[in-house]
């Protein structure tokens, strides 16, 4: 049997793609692990929180207006983080609802060859969600040390971070996408 590097660079995408699904698998898993153990945490402290829970805060972190103790105040950051988790944990099943330069032409390639190009847009879903229920849930977090008066509000870190890291993962993502799409109509 004649090895003409081809096969090898083949074996070697094969791999790099499934390396990229179990990195997404245990991303998703990591941003559902943080999801549930703030949760927890929200339910032991739920007593000592007050009966007003700061619910915005302005551009310096600190907050700027109160609402009610209520499980939409104190969870709903957290709910937030769990439907966009899912959401992008789904959306990596369904390719033909993403968007990005020759869709159309890689609705038309092989099933085995689509799932090579769209590969790397779905490790980078995985970073998005997984990112933004860390953040929803260290937002969570400092909103409730904020109404106990343990902090003076929120740090933008906490959120702007995992953020920008996820929308740059699908960035990264849609551009290696496009890449694979173009090398296979080479």
């Amino acid at each position: 049997m004649e090895d003409n590097g081809l096969d090898q660079t083949e074996d070697s995408l094969r791999d790099a793609d499934a390396a990229g699904r179990i990195r997404a698998r245990m991303l998703l898993a990591l941003g559902a692990f943080v999801l549930v153990w703030v949760f927890a945490d929200g339910l032991l402290i739920w007593g000592d929180l007050p009966n007003q829970i700061p619910t915005h805060f302005g551009g310096g972190g600190v907050p700027n207006s109160w609402g009610a103790k209520n499980a939409f105040n104190v969870f709903g950051p957290l709910v937030m983080g769990a439907i966009i988790l899912l959401a992008m944990a789904l959306l990596r099943y369904r390719p033909r609802w993403y968007n990005f330069p020759g869709k159309e032409k890689a609705a038309r390639l092989p099933l085995e060859q689509q799932a090579h190009v769209y590969a790397p847009l779905q490790e980078s879903l995985a970073w998005l969600g997984s990112g933004e229920a860390i953040a929803m849930s260290l937002l969570s977090r400092q909103m409730w040390a904020a109404a106990l008066l343990q902090r003076h509000g929120i740090s933008p870190v906490v959120f702007v971070v995992p953020t920008v890291v996820g929308i740059g993962a699908v960035i990264l993502g849609s551009v290696a996408t496009s890449r694979r799409l173009r090398a296979l109509g080479e």
